[in-house]
């Protein structure tokens, strides 16, 4: 007699009814957890770029500006950096956000030259700004200076917002006149806009 092996109907509809409810479950958690991956990633990315853009204006002793970019090669004055960044060497000594006459190598007098680029984010749910700081010029000394000449700080929100624009995680990252980057996660510095 031939024996049939096999799962049963009522054994396949258990299966498949665990299976949605742990779908149901981890789905949510899953994108959370995707989110919260960005925001860390783009917190480091922002860090690092700051600290090549000192330590490159340090070790060349010369002008490095670091500035929002939208497209990669020229600074924006948006407010937001989520369209994504660039450092480069200020070799011109203007402005900084002036970014010409890009030439190689970075050391050449009167040159500038990029350094980094960094893109926009893609998640749309993440919102990177600076209030009223669209550039930074590190000087020889590794100070960062605003077009002025004057000191300069900043302070950059990174906001990750869900599906109906609340704030579900956020960081901060601190610029202070000496040039020293550190995250912070304390809500007092943070400045989250309303939607991303």
């Amino acid at each position: 007699m031939k024996k049939f092996t096999g799962f049963t109907l009522i054994e396949l509809l258990i299966t498949l009814a665990i299976v949605s409810i742990l779908l149901t479950i981890g789905v949510p958690s899953l994108k959370t957890f995707m989110q919260g991956n960005q925001l860390i990633a783009s917190t480091n990315e922002l860090i690092s770029a700051l600290h090549v853009a000192r330590s490159e204006a340090i070790k060349l002793n010369t002008r490095v500006s670091i500035c929002e970019s939208s497209d990669g090669a020229t600074c924006t004055e948006t407010g937001s950096w989520e369209n994504g960044w660039i450092a480069f060497v200020d070799g011109n000594g203007a402005n900084p956000g002036d970014l010409v006459n890009t030439g190689s190598p970075c050391s050449a007098s009167n040159t500038d030259c990029l350094l980094r680029v960094h893109g926009a984010i893609d998640d749309k749910l993440l919102n990177v700004a600076a209030a009223n700081v669209s550039s930074f010029t590190f000087t020889s000394r590794g100070l960062p200076k605003a077009a002025n000449g004057a000191s300069q700080s900043g302070v950059f929100s990174l906001c990750s917002f869900d599906s109906s624009n609340n704030v579900v995680d956020s960081r901060a990252v601190i610029l202070s006149f000496a040039g020293r980057v550190r995250v912070s996660d304390n809500q007092a510095v943070i400045s989250c806009p309303a939607t991303p």
